[in-house]
């Protein structure tokens, strides 16, 4: 099974960079600070639609910056061997 998580360092440093509260970040995306807190803490997978909000407002971290792909209990990264033709 796939999962895919929220890097909860890579995240936090991304919105202390642009200087961004989960409250402002949930306003920006139309997501409860709530929901919000539940995907930081790894308690909720962010749904692909709350993914590409946080990717649309945070435009200079790419997916692999701000997620973790889990196959199995195992991290998977885009660029891994088993993805590449």
């Amino acid at each position: 099974m796939v999962k895919v998580k929220l890097n909860r360092t890579a995240f936090e440093i991304a919105m202390t960079r642009k200087n961004l509260s989960q409250r402002d970040l949930a306003e920006k995306i139309g997501f409860s600070r709530s929901t919000l807190s539940h995907i930081i803490n790894g308690r909720r997978e962010p749904s692909p639609v709350l993914r590409r909000l946080i990717l649309k407002n945070m435009p200079e971290y790419t997916f692999d910056d701000l997620f973790i792909i889990e196959e199995n209990g195992s991290n998977v990264r885009a660029n891994d061997q088993r993805f590449r033709e």
